[in-house]
């Protein structure tokens, strides 16, 4: 395994293995800090030098390892009730969103998703808010929504994040929320990982190299969080969520030109 592991790095090189580091530790800033938005910034840079295919098991396990420690200084914050139901809603949503991929183009949905995103990034940053907690039968939907489009389109996370920001339990409470949720969530797609076979010697040491870089910037970005303002909090992931939906806009328009 030792010998693997310094090939790895050897393959890599000092450049590249730097690299990966450095993208391992700013996303884990990102998500320590909001709760979220860990594949979003690391996924497309970590592409440009490793293989795509090893990426979702890395990520996904990179989420459960190192994402552990914040998780369990959240667990008494989060929002249980809606938490439980969104995940019951995206597990009972997720085989239609993969039936749907027959029927609709990925990419027009992508763009669809991305700009009913940015509208309502658009409405949160005017202070839009829930004024109560939705009923659990409005949540339990939600979740299915976003286990429809996790399915469809691999973007199920902008409706729960929009939920939590707009819901009016606070900062806190959303973010540990969201924290909770994807660490969960992570479960449901290891296991669909591992039955595919994508989780690989090979992954579980990419996951080795990155884990320490991407725990210290949980550990960073957890604490701007406490020294940081619920107003601040929430202007930085809406600029996040933004950006999720522009990431989707074009990646969508890309692929309808073809």
């Amino acid at each position: 395994m030792l010998h693997a592991f310094l090939s790895l790095i050897q393959s890599l090189g000092p450049w590249g293995t730097g690299f990966v580091l450095l993208v391992a530790f700013g996303a884990g800033i990102l998500r320590g800090y909001t709760g979220f938005g860990f594949a979003l910034a690391a996924v497309p840079a970590l592409t440009l030098i490793l293989d795509p295919a090893d990426m979702v098991p890395v990520v996904t396990l990179i989420t459960l390892v190192g994402g552990l420690q914040l998780v369990i200084q959240v667990w008494r914050q989060a929002d249980w009730p809606s938490v439980w139901l969104l995940l019951v809603g995206a597990a009972l949503g997720l085989p239609f969103g993969v039936a749907m991929l027959r029927y609709l183009p990925a990419d027009l949905m992508r763009a669809f998703i991305g700009l009913t995103v940015l509208v309502a990034v658009l409405l949160l940053w005017r202070g839009a808010v829930f004024n109560s907690m939705p009923s659990r039968s409005m949540r339990l939907a939600l979740g299915a929504l976003s286990g429809l489009l996790n399915g469809s389109t691999s973007m199920g996370g902008p409706p729960v994040i929009i939920f939590f920001l707009a819901s009016p339990g606070g900062a806190a409470v959303g973010r540990a929320s969201l924290l909770v949720y994807f660490f969960l969530l992570s479960w449901i797609t290891l296991g669909a990982a591992a039955v595919g076979g994508l989780v690989t010697v090979h992954v579980v040491l990419l996951t080795i190299l990155l884990l320490p870089a991407m725990s210290l910037g949980n550990w960073v970005g957890a604490h701007l969080f406490t020294k940081s303002t619920a107003s601040a909090y929430r202007r930085v992931a809406l600029i996040v969520l933004a950006s999720v939906a522009a990431v989707a806009i074009v990646r969508a328009m890309v692929g309808i030109a073809r």
